[in-house]
């Protein structure tokens, strides 16, 4: 345990050298295939959309780093059905969005330029169309053995948060070594020292995951350079309470590649995924089914 957590100042970057180090690649490769259905192009109030979670045929999105600290809902035709303000959060740098039955989890734990050596998760009831705002209960937490420095090739940043059972999982998104380390704690609010409890070794920056909330299975999302530009990926693996059964898990290629920045289970056989303002020129949504992954193996 220990303390509030206290910010540690952001040093001004460029917006190119950030975003560029976001991705550690800036352009996609080029595919005349897709595996992905495009379904879905967002508002531009949400270019910059970069979390999802579904319920009741409602998406559930939020922007990143910088931006209002505000829920959106919206229709899978596109259309914005509500706003709903977090009264006590700041968007630092917002990355995901979780859920279990009675509340959402926005994980404020993004550290592109490892600037940060504190972090929170947001613990929100889930709230009505018609809320004009809600407050969060917050949950801080900090790395153990974290090490300042190291702007492009360290492994302190996390995009990617998802609800099993009492737990959140926090996968990170290592520039160091290219591997996503998992780490676990309870769902409760409070202050928590957090130790990595398994090493994933996606050889590729992990931005998005959920678990199925019945199966337990687990997706992941991640990118890694191709070349001049970037392959975008997708992973599935089973889990149980003793972690990732990573020996068992499949994956496949994006198609197209793009900044795919989350994903949500939308039933046992597909997931939905949503890209930022990039490559298609606008954010929005795209479905991929699960049996893909057996057809194209990326290792």
């Amino acid at each position: 345990m220990y303390e509030r957590p206290i910010f540690s100042a952001v040093r001004r970057v460029p917006l190119a050298v950030i975003t560029c180090l976001a991705l550690q690649f800036c352009t996609p490769v080029e595919h005349s295939e897709s595996n992905v259905e495009f379904t879905t192009e967002f508002p531009t109030v949400l270019e910059e959309s970069s979390a999802l979670a579904f319920e009741d045929d409602l998406v559930w999105t939020l922007n990143d780093s910088g931006n209002k600290a505000v829920l959106y809902a919206v229709s899978l035709q596109g259309q914005v059905v509500a706003e709903v303000p977090i009264r006590n959060a700041r968007n630092i740098d917002w990355e995901s969005l979780a859920q279990d039955k009675s509340h959402f989890f926005v994980a404020d734990t993004g550290n592109n330029l490892n600037s940060r050596d504190s972090f929170r998760i947001y613990r929100i009831p889930k709230p009505r169309l018609d809320s004009k705002d809600i407050t969060a209960e917050l949950i801080s937490i900090r790395y153990a053995g974290y090490e300042s420095g190291n702007m492009a090739s360290h492994n302190f940043d996390a995009e990617a948060l998802a609800v099993r059972g009492a737990e959140l999982w926090l996968f990170s998104k290592n520039r160091g070594n290219g591997n996503s380390d998992l780490y676990r704690l309870p769902k409760l609010p409070g202050n928590y020292l957090i130790e990595s409890t398994q090493s994933l070794p996606t050889q590729s920056l992990v931005t998005a995951a959920d678990i199925h909330p019945e199966t337990s299975e687990l997706v992941l999302v991640s990118s890694r350079r191709e070349g001049s530009g970037f392959q975008s990926l997708i992973w599935f693996a089973p889990t149980t309470d003793e972690g990732v059964d990573w020996d068992r898990h499949q994956s496949a290629e994006i198609l197209p590649s793009d900044q795919w920045e989350a994903v949500v289970w939308l039933d046992e056989t597909e997931v939905l995924l949503s890209h930022e303002s990039n490559a298609r020129g606008f954010a929005g949504l795209g479905r991929f089914k699960k049996r893909l992954a057996n057809q194209a193996r990326t290792d």
